[in-house]
């Protein structure tokens, strides 16, 4: 394994991180508009929308830059400069990394997010038992509930995610030759 291939996996570990990151920005994106429906002002619903927008934004082409254009930033970081060994002797497939890292980022989502959830849907329930449902606010539970779902997702479809990631480099690679 030579450095160049040891900071592609590493970054697109980061960058699935950073995926993770970004499915966390939709739910809180969605339940504005459930907010807004409850009486906030339009200035702070706007600030709200405006500030999750610049983080979707920032994060997509985080991610972006770091799963689908990883050469470029390697070659604009130069972060392959300054080893003295040309190669590792470290012998794993770039797709087999990439799934166990998918797996534990699914496994840390779920971890993070039951203790949430149980939390908000045990307020949920205790709300709608006083009020008879009338003013029981289910916004604080559908959030940790994709979030969940999100990681589900994650380990169910590692396979698929990693296919997907491995196609989009080696389509960049037969365009560059």
């Amino acid at each position: 394994m030579t450095p160049r291939s040891l900071f592609i996996i590493i970054l697109k570990s980061l960058g699935i991180l950073f995926i993770k990151e970004f499915l966390f920005l939709i739910p809180q994106f969605l339940t504005i508009f459930l907010y807004s429906g409850k009486g906030g002002s339009i200035g702070d619903i706007m600030w709200i929308i405006l500030t999750t927008l610049v983080q979707l934004i920032i994060y997509s082409l985080v991610f972006y830059y770091l799963i689908f254009k990883t050469e470029w930033v390697i070659d604009k970081l130069h972060l392959e400069k300054g080893f003295s060994e040309e190669k590792f002797s470290f012998n794993v497939h770039r797709s087999s990394v990439l799934s166990v890292i998918i797996i534990i980022t699914g496994i840390l989502v779920i971890v993070n997010v039951i203790p949430t959830l149980c939390k908000n849907l045990f307020t949920y329930i205790q709300a709608w038992q006083v009020s008879y449902g009338s003013y029981a606010d289910v916004t604080k539970v559908l959030g940790p509930a994709a979030q969940l779902i999100i990681g589900l997702v994650l380990i169910g479809s590692q396979k698929q995610i990693v296919n997907f990631i491995e196609r989009k480099r080696r389509n960049s690679v037969i365009e560059n030759e």
